[in-house]
């Protein structure tokens, strides 16, 4: 079967509640902003694009910060919450946004970026390499690719974990998906090599939940959720742990 990129128009309270509200989103977010600190400083203004952005999330966090920001998603349900956020926190004059799939992107927009951010996106899209070229066309001479993405070794651990041999020998092909779990995984290497032929290197390499989704006693998820966060920070840039994450996290410069 051909595949199909996936939109999320109709699941704004499904990712606002389950995805962004849960143990999940805080770590993924704790992780993101600490390695953003990297290399967007608040007294430098920056020019900073977030395809996929949702509802603002990481976006919102840096006009805060008095940048520049641009955010792009395909669901204009999405787009809406993070306008009236967006009125809320008094930042709509840093925030501009743009209703549209990443691979139209091109067609409506011609600027270049010093940042820009794509996140929990290319799981979705059936031809992420292609995107990451259109990604990689937006970097100023300096910029730099903020990427994160289903990590396929995260993938294999997780499902050898709760034992779901027959899934993994079958290449993770089921007949029936589940909506909001991420099916395309991308080995890190691939990512690698696409970024190597952009003429992009690395600069930062991290994993996003190393731990959190293997923890046995799923209670501590909201219980003990401040020293997971704490914990996940420590173990996103140590080995073996940022490579099994079910998230990978890589911030590539322009050479």
């Amino acid at each position: 079967m051909k595949k199909q990129d996936t939109s999320f128009s109709k699941s704004v309270d499904t990712f606002k509640n389950n995805i962004y509200g849960s143990s999940k989103g805080q770590v993924r977010e704790a992780v993101l902003l600490r390695d953003l600190e990297s290399i967007i400083h608040s007294k430098q203004k920056l020019n900073i694009i977030d395809v996929g952005g949702g509802q603002g999330q990481i976006a919102l966090k840096l006009a805060q910060q008095g940048h520049n920001v641009t955010i792009c998603d395909i669901s204009e349900e999405m787009l809406d919450v993070a306008k009236n956020k967006a009125i809320e926190l008094n930042i709509s004059d840093k925030v501009a946004f743009i209703h549209c799939p990443l691979q139209e992107l091109p067609s409506k927009l011609q600027t270049k970026f010093d940042v820009v951010l794509c996140h929990a996106v290319f799981e979705w899209l059936a031809d992420p390499q292609a995107a990451f070229k259109i990604l990689a066309d937006y970097l100023t001479d300096k910029g730099q690719l903020s990427l994160m993405f289903y990590n396929a070794n995260g993938q294999i651990m997780s499902n050898l974990v709760y034992g779901n041999f027959d899934y993994i020998e079958a290449g993770f092909n089921v007949k029936k998906a589940v909506r909001l779990n991420p099916q395309n995984a991308l080995m890190p290497d691939t990512v690698k090599d696409w970024a190597k032929q952009a003429g992009l290197s690395l600069c930062l390499d991290t994993g996003v939940r190393c731990f959190h989704d293997y923890m046995r006693n799923r209670e501590q998820w909201t219980k003990d959720i401040n020293k997971i966060v704490e914990m996940e920070l420590t173990y996103s840039t140590k080995e073996p742990f940022a490579s099994i994450a079910r998230y990978k996290h890589f911030i590539f410069k322009a050479n």
